[in-house]
């Protein structure tokens, strides 16, 4: 098994010969779950309102050792982590590589005071409180799942490259091939009769055009010739497509539904694992 790196914008954190990570604390730790239930009068109890997570933290413990030791060379190293993370002006770019291999990363700020403690002339240790706004980790890599084409509807779909998330996903892209009237993808991950947010666009895409609508830029685009009309696209959460992770030993899956498919009716859905940790 690999050791485990970590990188921010391409600077290596864990060299193993001037910096390393000694431990990192908070990782594990999930973010709070934001929002509130409602109050209504005369009722009983409350109103259960649909919460989300807020921002995540994480400290990783480094400890600065230069091989050539001495206060100068302490110091260089010092300045190079300060030119690395001190950058308050925008969000740094956090890369963990796990001991098993996968990389995850992170959109993160370091906001704490930094306060190293010295390790007499030949190194000194300091402990860097990363947030992280948005909340979730995400995979360094891109995955892919699609149905057959001129499967009949509904079109059930198991995304069983997005097993191991663990946290909604709401950056993914999806793309409907007609023919199809009216599609609706709804997120069916937590079972049935318990079905989750979806989308629907209320026009038709003819056979050998497509269209995608895109959680994470709040964009429709069309080809074949489709010019999307933003009005005709209804969704039911905060995101075009909010997309729960898959339940234990279960991938996410959605459902396309619609009138007047064809034999190139398919869906295909895009975008990068996210995790809680």
């Amino acid at each position: 098994m690999a050791r485990e790196r970590w990188l921010v914008d391409g600077y290596e954190l864990t060299d193993g010969l001037v910096r390393d990570v000694e431990y990192r604390s908070g990782l594990n730790t999930t973010p709070a779950v934001v929002g509130a239930n409602a109050a209504v009068p005369n009722r009983i109890g409350e109103l259960w309102r649909p919460k989300h997570h807020g921002p995540g933290k994480f400290t990783l413990a480094l400890w600065l050792a230069p091989r050539a030791g001495g206060w100068q060379a302490v110091e260089q190293a010092w300045e190079d982590l300060l030119r690395a993370i001190a950058r308050p002006h925008r969000l740094l770019t956090f890369e963990r590589y796990t001991a098993a291999g996968q990389l995850r990363r992170c959109q993160g700020e370091v906001l704490s005071a930094l306060a190293p403690t010295s390790l007499g002339q030949n190194g000194m240790r300091v402990g860097v409180e990363v947030n992280v706004p948005a909340g979730y980790w995400e995979s360094g890599d891109i995955a892919f799942e699609a149905t057959a084409p001129g499967s009949p509807l509904p079109q059930d779909l198991d995304l069983d490259p997005f097993t191991d998330a663990t946290a909604p996903m709401e950056q993914l892209a999806y793309r409907i091939t007609g023919p199809i009237t009216a599609p609706t993808v709804t997120d069916t991950s937590d079972g049935p009769g318990r079905n989750g947010d979806s989308f629907t666009y209320t026009g038709q895409i003819a056979a050998g055009q497509s269209l995608t609508v895109d959680s994470a830029t709040w964009q429709l685009t069309g080809t074949g010739g489709l010019v999307p009309d933003p009005a005709r696209l209804t969704n039911t959460g905060p995101a075009f497509l909010r997309l729960a992770p898959g339940r234990p030993g279960m991938p996410p899956s959605v459902r396309l539904t619609g009138t007047n498919p064809g034999a190139g009716t398919q869906l295909t859905v895009t975008g990068r694992r996210a995790y809680l940790t």
